[in-house]
C-alpha cells in the first residue's frame, strides 16, 4: 500500500509540477505599463459564474478561467483540478501523508474529507468524497503563499453531483 500510495504522490507532483510550469512560469509580453494595470486589476476576486458539467458533477470556474482550470484571483494564479475513479486509488489522497489532520465538512448536503497544505510558495487545498459508486476529488491549488479561504470556500458552494 505505501509503495502504491508513493506512487500516487509522485504521478500527482509531476502533474501538478508539468501544469505549474505551463501556466505559473509564463512571461508577459507588453511594456511595464501594462503589466501593473494587469496585475492590479487582478487583485480583486473572482465570481464563481461559469458553469462546467462532468459526467457525475457541476460546478462554477471564474469567467476568466482557461480549459485547464488555471485563472487569476486576489493577485496569485490559481488552478482547480476535478478528478473521479470508481475505486479509491492514490491520487485521491496527494498530500495525506504531509498533514496532521484532515477535517470532515458538510457542503450542499454532501460530506467531504478535506485539508489545507502549505508547502513553500504553494498552497493546497483539498476536497474529497464518495456520491454514489464514485470518489471525487478537487484540488484547488494557489500559486502564492497568501490567500483567502473563503474564496474556495465560494467555489466548493457551487459544486452540485449529478445522481440521475
Amino acid at each position: 500500500m505505501n509503495i502504491k500510495k508513493n506512487f500516487g504522490v509522485i504521478v500527482i507532483v509531476v502533474i501538478f509540477g508539468g501544469l505549474f510550469m505551463l501556466t505559473g512560469c509564463s512571461t508577459k509580453s507588453g511594456n511595464i505599463t501594462n503589466s501593473k494595470t494587469d496585475d492590479t486589476k487582478n487583485t480583486n476576486k473572482v465570481d464563481f459564474t461559469k458553469e462546467v458539467v462532468k459526467t457525475q458533477v457541476k460546478y462554477k470556474m471564474p469567467e476568466a478561467s482557461d480549459s485547464i482550470g488555471s485563472f487569476k484571483d486576489l493577485g496569485v494564479t490559481c488552478s482547480i483540478y476535478y478528478y473521479t475513479n470508481q475505486s479509491s486509488v492514490m491520487a485521491l489522497y496527494p498530500y495525506d501523508e504531509k498533514v496532521d489532520t484532515i477535517n470532515k465538512v458538510t457542503i450542499n448536503g454532501v460530506e467531504y474529507e478535506t485539508y489545507k497544505y502549505v508547502e513553500k510558495t504553494m498552497i493546497h487545498y483539498v476536497y474529497r468524497t464518495k456520491v454514489g459508486n464514485f470518489y471525487h476529488l478537487f484540488t484547488y491549488d494557489v500559486y502564492g503563499k497568501e490567500y483567502e479561504d473563503s474564496q474556495v470556500e465560494s467555489f466548493m458552494n457551487t459544486v452540485e453531483f449529478i445522481t440521475e
